[in-house]
């Protein structure tokens, strides 16, 4: 019974188990040795509370009655597909951003990104990448002073 409502919590769980083993391992200054709250101290709660949400959602899956196999449950070849084509997309992104700039490359990563998950509506596809990339550009840089990259296309 492999199944999204199993699938994710699983991954996640093995996620935030690497997460805690990590968070263990971070050394602590000399000054915060009889602190509280140290810099461990919040690393070490989201993995405490994301393996205890894991496990519940993993036990509540495992405890539901099963009823009739719900199709929109089974995990298909074209979500799969989906899913891989997005984080061959995300690879790409990262690797755009540096040399075509925050802008473009975030535009274009939020379109093929839409167009991969399904919506073929050019107004929709255009109106829900581009102003939102501007305005989140913006935003982070002209109102916050955040340095967001803008490539060497321009230079």
């Amino acid at each position: 019974m492999l199944n999204r409502e199993l699938l994710g919590p699983s991954l996640f769980l093995a996620l935030f188990t690497l997460y805690a083993i990590v968070a263990w391992q971070i050394p602590l200054l000399p000054f915060e040795e009889f602190e509280t709250v140290t810099s461990a101290t919040l690393p070490k709660v989201y993995a405490a509370f994301g393996i205890i949400v894991c496990l519940l959602s993993i036990g509540a899956t495992l405890l539901k009655p099963t009823a009739a196999v719900d199709e929109d449950n089974v995990l298909e070849k074209s979500h799969v597909l989906r899913t891989t084509g997005l984080l061959i997309l995300m690879v790409i992104y990262s690797a755009a951003l540096e040399p075509i700039g925050f802008l473009i490359s975030t535009s274009a990563f939020l379109l093929v990104g839409f167009f991969v998950m399904g919506e073929r509506r050019k107004a929709i596809l255009l109106l829900a990448s581009i102003p939102v990339t501007v305005v989140f550009w913006f935003l982070m840089t002209q109102v916050l002073g955040i340095y967001l990259v803008s490539g060497d296309l321009w230079s």
